[in-house]
This record gives C-alpha cells, sequence and structure tokens, in this order.
C-alpha cells in the first residue's frame, strides 16, 4: 500500500473514532416538522386476551367482545391516516408513525439508521408480549414508506399485524401538534 493510500485510510478512521456523533446524527434524511402518515394492513389470529379474563365472562358477552375484535381487526385493513409532528431528536430515536402509540413496557432498538433506510426492532413485555421490525425507507427528504411487522402472544393465543405505512411532508412548523419522541 503506497504512503498517500495509508495516510488516507488512517484519515478515515480517525475521523469516525473522533466524531462518531456526527455519523450517528446523520440518520434517516427526513424534513423535521409536520408530517402526513397513512397507512393500511392485514392483522391474522386471535386476539390475545388472557385467560382468566375470559373464564370471568358470562358466554353472551365473550361472543360479543370476539364478534367486536374481528370487526376491529377487518378496520385495520382500511387504510388510515394521521398528522404528526416528527423532529430531528425523534428521527435520531426511531421514527414512530403509530400515532405515537409505544407502551411503557416495550423497548424500541434502532438497528441501523443511514440517511436512506432506518430498521428498527420493538420488544413489550407484560401480560401481553408482542415482538417486530420496523423498516422505513427515506425517497427523499419530504417522502418515505415502510413496514412494520408485529407478533402479539399470550402464551396461548398470537395475533399478526403488517401494515405498510406511506409518509409526506406537509410543512416545517407543526402548529399545536404536539412533538414525536420529543
Amino acid at each position: 500500500m503506497s504512503t498517500s493510500r495509508l495516510l488516507f485510510a488512517s484519515l478515515c478512521i480517525s475521523n469516525i473514532l473522533i466524531f462518531p456523533g456526527y455519523a450517528a446524527a446523520a440518520g434517516l434524511n427526513l424534513k423535521p416538522g409536520l408530517w402526513e402518515m397513512t397507512w393500511s394492513g392485514q392483522t391474522s389470529g386471535a386476539p390475545p386476551i388472557p385467560p382468566d379474563v375470559l373464564a370471568q365472562m358470562p358466554p353472551e358477552r365473550r361472543a360479543k367482545l370476539e364478534a367486536a375484535m374481528a370487526a376491529n381487526a377487518n378496520r385495520t385493513s382500511a387504510p388510515h391516516a394521521n398528522k404528526q409532528c416528527i423532529t430531528e431528536k425523534g428521527l435520531q430515536r426511531g421514527l414512530n408513525v403509530e400515532e405515537n402509540k409505544t407502551e411503557s413496557s416495550c423497548q424500541r432498538t434502532v438497528v441501523s439508521n443511514t440517511a436512506s433506510v432506518m430498521d428498527m426492532r420493538q420488544e413489550c413485555s407484560g401480560r401481553q408480549k408482542s415482538s417486530g421490525t420496523f423498516h422505513f425507507e427515506a425517497a427523499n427528504p419530504e417522502t418515505m414508506t415502510g413496514t412494520i411487522n408485529m407478533t402479539i402472544t399470550d402464551g396461548i393465543r398470537t395475533m399478526t399485524v403488517k401494515r405498510v405505512v406511506n409518509g409526506k411532508w406537509l410543512a416545517a412548523d407543526c402548529g399545536a401538534l404536539k412533538k414525536a419522541g420529543d
């Protein structure tokens, strides 16, 4: 290896070691501000209802609950939309497109975060355990797409949720909307 190539390689490595925060801050190249997120998806399997809860229900109430849950699963297939405020700080922690719903028993981990792709994993504990993956792509700073794949279980019943997400930037100012991730 020539001296100039060795010097160049050393400079690159030293910059990575000296400025690691800069590389981490780069992340998914999306404009901060007001975004419209639309999603649709499929839900399959039985909703995880704790057995002790089911055992306490009279048969007619249990049938109504199961019918309502089946109807809700059908509604999740229809497209939904919401507006949310995305900040740079929120992007660094992981994009949250589910109307800011993240339970306190859930831990999200950003697996990879580049200018064009963000991959995350989520694990939730408690009575109902869930795990899933999130994959987002920034086509440009004002447009993103993604997929969400979740499995929710109570150890007896298991439900899977698959969603496709599309986002578009609307404005730099979020107005009165709460800032996601802050």
